[in-house]
């Protein structure tokens, strides 16, 4: 590691740790009083990365804003099922976390409760693209952009690095590649894939849509090409900073603290049919503080905490954060939407058309891709 990148660390973790401290000692030297004072907040968030930053970002500051406890529970795909298996008026959790893969299910079986508006005023500053969808018309959570589909490579391992999807059907990457054992994300990347063969970049959104059958014969013509179906980011991670495959799909914000940490590690993101993780911040129907739950939510999207997110390597949906991380890191800029008009062309994944065919794409990729059945 160069001495450049090392001590660029050492500031950042030192900033940080000041940071934290200042506000441990705000935490410890304001009594704790507010309009909320006494009630506990139970908040499910996902492990690492996301977890850090509510704890040493958020809790402090919304606990000294409003009086109350905040208790953060992490895990992943076990957070929904919890609340599914709660006792009846008693959820483990106030407020959640949630991704649009259980998501949307979740908000099909009501789990959800609508979200009043007016307590989380600061919605009328996301940028309307990632807020335009039936979860947030109907009121059942706040969604945001997070992760973005990184085109992730070992730069010791090729001459040219890859810069379009495409690129990963070159013969000198023939059984050299990773991709994400979920479809959701991959059978994404095989149609961004298939539409740069075949010249018509910025139609992988569609062929999902209205042609699915042709991206998964596509798919299975590939999969051969694939070395490694990797099951979390620290694997995919280690296998490229070991050399074990070259290039291959990868989740950003977990892949740029790598390759802060690691300079043989490089990423790009084509612009056309740059698409992102839907998730979003929902509260359970049985919760008893729904208001500080929707107060909670107008924090998380306040300014303050969205720079914070977006300096630990996540979107944002505010464009004045945007661009001040413009500003500020050439290489976010690279990654994420920081203009109106990138803003406009904003694309979640196709949640859609998953959730329509969930079970049947599930069977088809665990059958005919994932093995060759």
């Amino acid at each position: 590691m160069n001495n450049k990148l090392l001590n660029r660390r050492f500031f950042i973790g030192g900033l940080a740790y000041l940071g934290s401290n200042i506000m441990t000692g705000c935490k410890k030297q304001i009594k704790k009083e507010g309009p909320f004072s006494g009630k506990e907040l139970n908040i499910f968030v996902y492990a690492g990365g996301h977890e850090q930053t509510m704890r040493n970002v958020f809790v402090p500051r919304f606990e000294n804003l409003t009086g109350a406890k905040v208790t953060l529970h992490a895990g992943w795909w076990e957070g929904l099922a919890k609340l599914k298996t709660a006792p009846v008026n008693n959820p483990p959790f106030d407020l959640m976390i949630c991704d649009a893969t259980q998501g949307y299910p979740a908000i099909k079986e009501g789990l959800f409760a609508q979200l009043n508006l007016e307590n989380i005023p600061n919605h009328k500053n996301l940028y309307s693209p990632t807020i335009n969808n039936w979860v947030v018309h109907g009121k059942h959570g706040l969604t945001y952009p997070d992760s973005v589909m990184t085109l992730a490579y070992n730069k010791d391992l090729v001459q040219d690095p890859p810069s379009k999807w495409e690129d990963l059907v070159k013969p000198s990457l023939i059984k050299k590649i990773g991709l994400y054992s979920s479809f959701y994300l991959s059978l994404y990347t095989f149609a961004c894939i298939k539409a740069g063969a075949e010249n018509r970049h910025g139609t992988a959104h569609e062929m999902i849509n209205t042609n699915l059958d042709e991206v998964f014969r596509f798919a299975r013509n590939y999969r051969d090409n694939i070395k490694l179906w990797w099951p979390t980011s620290n694997d995919m991670i280690l296998a490229l900073a070991n050399k074990d495959v070259t290039a291959g799909n990868m989740h950003s914000p977990e892949y740029i603290k790598a390759m802060r940490e690691k300079n043989t590690l490089g990423a790009s993101v084509p612009i056309n049919d740059r698409a992102f993780v839907q998730v979003f911040w929902a509260i359970p129907a049985e919760s008893k503080n729904k208001k500080l739950a929707e107060t909670a939510i107008n924090e998380l999207f306040s300014e303050e905490i969205q720079l914070e997110f977006s300096r630990r390597g996540s979107a944002t949906s505010l464009l004045t954060v945007a661009e001040t991380m413009a500003k500020e890191d050439p290489f976010w800029k690279t990654l994420y939407p920081h203009t109106k008009d990138q803003f406009g062309s904003l694309q979640y994944y196709p949640y859609e058309t998953y959730s329509k065919n969930w079970k049947e794409i599930s069977e088809i990729w665990d059958r005919t891709i994932l093995r060759k059945g």
